[in-house]
């Protein structure tokens, strides 16, 4: 069965942790945009999302491989107490991670897995909106964005035509869900640092589906905008899943007090 549902969000912690912190203004726009999110993915009825996430050495430390995929029964997050957000526990999906897992191995990509993967709120925060007694199933996909070597962009876009093949054959109906950015360098030289010129062309490259452009960036261009800005190689594996369809920005907010360029976009995708 075909996706049903796509999109992409920031997952700063500021979001949950520190709401208030945020000008009313920003703050109105941006949870109407995560409502609108909300709406899209239960009018979509995935049976099971999947999570393209990053983690915050939560589970892993110098040893994180490219790409992890979880096979788990369940999932837990968030880990982080001051994070506002009420400990909740998401059924996994082992059935069909298997089967991505498998299609990866036989299509040139060998990922990690883990039956014991942590949540933080690289994947709460933009959980923490969604309806909580849906009935679906969680797939997280975590991509290393903070210990070299990473999967360049190329190979992120790579991933997603690829995940692409075995998620068209699924008999689930799939939502598809990119956490992560946009520009932002937490706890860095320039933390607090936000660069608008580069996410407003990051975000006119993916939502007007220019795969070549995004598969071109470099570590170096995303981190550039700062380190946590690498986050946006799950996004650029949404694009490559995603293929031609065209996307639009549901918000778009430079938020001082969360140091981060926080993106909300969705591809309203039915089928």
């Amino acid at each position: 069965m075909p996706i049903v549902y796509a999109c992409a969000a920031s997952h700063a912690p500021g979001i949950r942790a520190w709401t208030e912190a945020c000008p009313l203004d920003q703050r109105e726009r941006l949870f109407a945009g995560f409502e609108e999110i909300k709406a899209g993915l239960t009018a979509a009825k995935p049976d099971v999302v999947i999570l393209l996430t990053s983690e915050h050495w939560a589970n892993f430390f110098e040893h994180h491989g490219a790409f992890c995929i979880g096979r788990g029964e369940s999932f837990e997050g968030p880990i982080e107490p001051w994070l506002k957000v009420e400990k909740t526990q998401y059924r996994g999906d082992p059935a069909l991670a298997e089967r991505i897992l498998n299609h990866c191995y036989a299509h040139g990509f060998e990922p990690g897995f883990s039956h014991e993967m942590k949540l933080d709120h690289g994947s709460i925060v933009p959980l923490s909106f969604l309806q909580k007694d849906a009935g679906w199933t969680l797939v997280p996909l975590m991509f290393n964005t903070l210990a070299p070597p990473r999967a360049t962009p190329a190979r992120c876009l790579a991933l997603g035509q690829t995940l692409r093949a075995v998620l068209d054959k699924a008999p689930e109906r799939i939502a598809i869900i990119a956490t992560g950015g946009l520009s932002h360098d937490p706890g860095e030289l320039k933390h607090g640092y936000i660069d608008t010129a580069f996410d407003a062309t990051f975000l006119e490259r993916l939502t007007h589906a220019k795969l070549d452009e995004l598969a071109a960036y470099s570590d170096a261009d995303l981190a550039a905008a700062g380190a946590g800005t690498l986050e946006l190689l799950a996004w650029i594996c949404l694009a490559g899943l995603m293929g031609d369809r065209t996307a639009r920005v549901i918000a778009y907010e430079a938020v001082a007090p969360w140091a981060t360029g926080i993106g909300l976009v969705s591809y309203d995708y039915a089928a």
